[in-house]
């Protein structure tokens, strides 16, 4: 559930009229704002087999098991009348789950206001009415209902620290932004840990550094809306959520070299099921192992199927691949869609047969980011590889091409991280296009 709305402070000022009816409330000024549209919680979405548009979200809420194995056998309803604590709606809202029950809400935003949180609980605690106003329910405004408070991540104690902004997107607008600057270092890092915060209306963060050691830009901010030349950059790191906490397995680093050019590429939109207000801010936190602990480097794959095309009124699964041409061992991976996106699926993959599924996510959000230990990483032999395949839903008249937009374009991306590497600065492509899958290993030069 994608709960964005955004003015006021959900403060504890009431309203001289009582309201109608607590839950006519909800769904006006939460729901009906930030949780129906069409890639998220609507009859045409369907995000979590949830709908909450009026006059279907009273039945789909209350008394109703949730699509998720891990909340259900857990035995909770999405919302249990009485029961705030056994209701997922609840944990989702306060983001107190637990492993396998997806992640809290609203998506990719910031959370809701406690005042916002208190008149939800209260009416769930009251039975979750549909009709009448509930005890505790005193008539605050709920569509101002996000906190994003101030953006703060302490630096790291061996590292750099990496800031960007970018400018406020108008409403119904998106816009992918490209950062250039220098890797504020005079010395290289071997960075083993990678975290990362960002403002809501978020939808990816990519960082690259250039092929040629030589290569410098001037500092400066500019809009990219396409997709960066590969020939030129590399991608080093790849993230999608909001917070992002990374620690690569023993021994295994990032290599970054002093001063070297960087890019970091912003995608921030204001359109569907998400929402950015004001700025868009992230920050980046390169943390450095300590010396003589890295006997390997890791690299990055960006794996990009160009032939993806969702018809009108269509539910399309589509598929690309990558072989590798030297042994590797994968520590982390995840895939990327945009709004019609509904399952992303990774598959071995060897001499043309497709093997065991090791990874799947099911929802509309950006896929979740699976990091591997040592113990639990795949391996692929030099040959071997694996496919990766999208599952689409698309209940419109419209036709989504391949491209960089989320609500007028789609993708079926993945991302993978791996190591050995060959060299301390390698990068690998794996692009589709026109039927023909093509692995790419590149190097700095």
């Amino acid at each position: 559930m994608a709960l964005t709305s955004a003015c006021g402070d959900g403060g504890s000022g009431g309203s001289s009229n009582p309201p109608a009816s607590t839950f006519q409330r909800i769904q006006e000024q939460v729901f009906d704002v930030s949780c129906s549209s069409d890639a998220c919680h609507s009859s045409v979405g369907r995000a979590g087999d949830l709908v909450l548009e009026e006059g279907a979200s009273w039945d789909h809420l209350v008394n109703t098991v949730p699509s998720n194995p891990i909340s259900y056998l857990h035995g909770y309803m999405r919302v249990m009348p009485g029961t705030p604590e056994m209701s997922l709606l609840m944990h989702k809202l306060t983001n107190s789950l637990s492993a396998g029950e997806g992640r809290g809400m609203p998506y990719n935003a910031a959370p809701l206001v406690p005042g916002t949180v208190e008149i939800i609980n209260a009416w769930i605690a009251a039975g979750a009415p549909a009709e009448g106003v509930v005890d505790g329910d005193d008539g605050r405004d709920l569509t101002g209902g996000v906190d994003e408070g101030e953006l703060i991540l302490a630096p790291p104690p061996r590292g750099v620290q990496l800031k960007t902004t970018s400018p406020a997107i108008p409403m119904g607008m998106e816009e992918t932004g490209c950062h250039y600057m220098k890797l504020p270092s005079d010395v290289d890092l071997e960075v083993n840990r990678i975290q990362v915060a960002v403002t809501g209306g978020s939808h990816h963060i990519h960082i690259y550094r250039a092929n040629d050691k030589n290569h410098t830009e001037a500092d400066r901010y500019e809009v990219c809306n396409m997709a960066v030349n590969f020939d030129v950059w590399q991608l080093v790191v790849a993230v999608q959520l909001r917070r992002t906490d990374w620690e690569l397995p023993p021994g295994v680093a990032f290599h970054f070299r002093a001063g070297e050019q960087l890019l970091i590429q912003t995608h921030f939109v204001n359109v569907g099921s998400l929402e950015t207000q004001g700025e868009g801010k992230a920050i980046m936190n390169l943390h450095d192992a300590e010396p003589g602990t890295i006997t390997a480097n890791a690299g990055a794959i960006f794996g990009q199927d160009k032939d993806v095309f969702v018809p009108a009124h269509s539910n399309p699964t589509q598929a690309a691949e990558c072989e590798f041409p030297n042994p590797i061992t994968l520590i982390g991976q995840s895939g990327h869609y945009h709004f019609r996106g509904r399952r992303f699926q990774t598959y071995f993959w060897y001499n043309g047969v497709r093997g065991d599924e090791f990874y799947h996510h099911e929802g509309y959000d950006d896929p979740l980011f699976a990091a591997y230990d040592l113990a639990t990483a795949p391996h692929f032999e030099a040959g071997h590889g694996l496919q990766w395949e999208c599952y689409f839903e698309n209940p419109t008249d419209t036709d989504f091409p391949f491209g960089p937009f989320t609500d007028t374009n789609e993708h079926c991306n993945w991302f993978g991280f791996y190591y050995p590497t060959q060299t301390p600065d390698e990068f690998m492509t794996c692009v589709k296009k026109d039927g023909v899958a093509v692995t790419t290993v590149r190097n700095q030069q």
